[in-house]
């Protein structure tokens, strides 16, 4: 990768983390919905000629004992402390 790519991709993976937190307390202080979702095409792919690449951010409601293969575990970071 370049160096700009490089610079790119470390500000997606920031503004991911950010994402992510904002999702955990939203939920967590009952100000946003646990069903919401996002998402937008990017209108052309090098891999598929003539293709289009979906990006899509969604959130749901799973059953903790659910069979998920996560890296990060089902507990929330964050805690709601009062």
């Amino acid at each position: 990768m370049s160096e700009t790519a490089n610079i790119r991709f470390e500000r997606i993976e920031r503004l991911l983390c950010e994402l992510r937190y904002e999702v955990e307390r939203g939920m967590m202080e009952h100000e946003i919905d646990e069903t919401i979702g996002f998402q937008f095409v990017v209108p052309l792919s090098r891999a598929i000629p003539d293709g289009v690449v979906m990006c899509e951010f969604r959130t749901r409601p799973l059953p903790r004992h659910a069979a998920w293969s996560l890296s990060a575990p089902l507990e929330p970071r964050l805690k709601v402390v009062k």
